[in-house]
């Protein structure tokens, strides 16, 4: 009967092994029908009989299974529409994430013999970017894994020109270093590059990358200091990520301390890094202090769980307490090393490219930080994992130096008189007196 035919059907409906189940709503809009057929098939001899029109009953019967149909079809039709328009939606999710996808530095050539560029980067300024270099290069030459001729650092990106307790110490231990430039953001820079008279990114880049391949020979190591945050450069499209691509170099950073904060800013920074196809080696955290709730080993069991839990593959190489005898170790005022600097000038401003070498005071303070670094840093892991992540191609036996770095292109001079860009002294000038602070 109609009756049993209905409760067979959600009884179908019902059970979970049913392939019915799998369309709970299509088999409901077509239980209609089964029963407008089920009743014509029982009734079609008094349905049929000349004479004897069909009751109301059967009419609507039939017009609900004709109903039911169309609801099934439309049911059928939307279901197939919503597939497609899934399947487009992830073409297009597909298609937008392999545009997306970041290179990868290239694999630039290297003299035989280098093991790796490590460029050192950081959260902010005043982090101890430079100090974490310095602890570097010291440790690596106390360790005797490289000799002063072996070892060399440089600051292809700078703010600062003035020396400092890093380009001191390498001038005093014979390292090989380029403590200032290729580029100097000096007053003026940014607005002079962008209005086109400081010369193109991929100039720029060039004239980096032959720095540090001139630099690089004969040398195992080559330890690249960052400027500012990672991004400091990228409205010239010379942030630390885009130096650190163009030179095949992974990186390591250098974290704040505290906890929450030191964690949140050092994702986000692997996360720049990495969006521009360059490999984050691992984190190494500074001036931590020896007490009190951020003390070092509270910081140090905290943040070395989260990263073995949630983020394995980013090593964390070490926590450095902080030294209160290095506070201000850049500040320090710096005599002329020789008297033929500016003859006859009572104030003389020296750069970091001057012969400045360490005084009595700098060795102390020197000494303290490359203790604190080899006792608190892993430094045979971050040198084996910065050697097996370095894509330079330091092994090969047959590379060719690169090409001399081109001119800058200087635009064209709004005027028919002035045809040469102003020099910097000009751009410096004229932006200091609008007020300039910076680059």
């Amino acid at each position: 009967s109609a009756v049993q035919l209905e409760c067979e059907s959600d009884t179908q409906l019902a059970s979970p092994a049913s392939s019915g189940n799998r369309r709970r709503h299509g088999l409901r809009a077509r239980i209609p029908g089964i029963r407008a057929q089920h009743y014509a098939t029982e009734n079609k001899n008094s349905i049929m009989k000349l004479g004897s029109p069909p009751s109301s009953s059967a009419v609507a019967m039939v017009l609900s299974g004709f109903v039911g149909v169309g609801a099934f079809l439309y049911y059928e039709r939307c279901k197939r529409l919503e597939l497609e328009e899934k399947v487009a939606a992830l073409s297009r999710v597909k298609a937008g994430s392999e545009k997306k996808k970041p290179e990868k530095g290239g694999s630039v050539a290297y003299p035989p013999g280098v093991k790796a560029v490590i460029m050192v980067s950081g959260e902010s300024s005043q982090v101890g970017k430079s100090s974490v270099c310095l602890g570097l290069l010291g440790s690596i030459l106390e360790q005797g894994l490289a000799t002063p001729h072996q070892v060399a650092y440089i600051k292809p990106a700078t703010q600062c020109e003035k020396p400092t307790l890093i380009s001191k110490f390498c001038r005093s231990k014979g390292v090989q270093s380029v403590p200032i430039g290729p580029v100097v953001y000096f007053s003026g820079f940014t607005r002079s590059f962008v209005e086109g008279s400081q010369g193109t990114s991929e100039q720029w880049l060039d004239k980096i990358y032959q720095a540090v391949y001139t630099l690089s020979q004969g040398k195992k190591y080559v330890i690249v200091d960052g400027v500012g945050y990672p991004s400091v450069g990228s409205i010239c499209g010379l942030s630390n990520a885009h130096i650190a691509n163009k030179l095949s170099s992974p990186v390591l950073l250098v974290g704040k301390r505290g906890v929450g904060d030191a964690v949140d800013s050092t994702n986000r920074n692997i996360a720049y890094f990495e969006s521009l196809g360059v490999t984050v080696l691992g984190s190494v955290f500074n001036r931590l202090s020896d007490k009190g709730y951020y003390a070092i080993d509270k910081c140090k069991k905290t943040v070395s769980t989260f990263f073995q839990k949630f983020k394995p593959e980013h090593s964390v190489y070490g926590f450095i307490p902080e030294a209160k005898e290095l506070i201000g170790a850049n500040e320090k005022p710096t005599k002329p090393s020789s008297e033929d600097r500016a003859p006859g000038k009572a104030k003389v401003a020296l750069k970091a490219s001057d012969d400045v070498k360490m005084d009595a005071d700098d060795e102390g303070k020197a000494s303290i930080f490359i203790k604190l670094f080899s006792e608190h840093v892993d430094l045979k892991s971050l040198l084996t994992h910065a050697e097996n992540s370095f894509q330079g191609n330091a092994s090969s036996n047959s590379f060719s130096p690169p090409p001399p770095a081109a001119p800058p292109v200087v635009a064209q001079a709004p005027s028919a008189e002035k045809v040469t860009p102003d020099s910097r002294e000009e751009i410096e000038r004229q932006a200091k007196s609008a007020g300039a602070k910076g680059g």
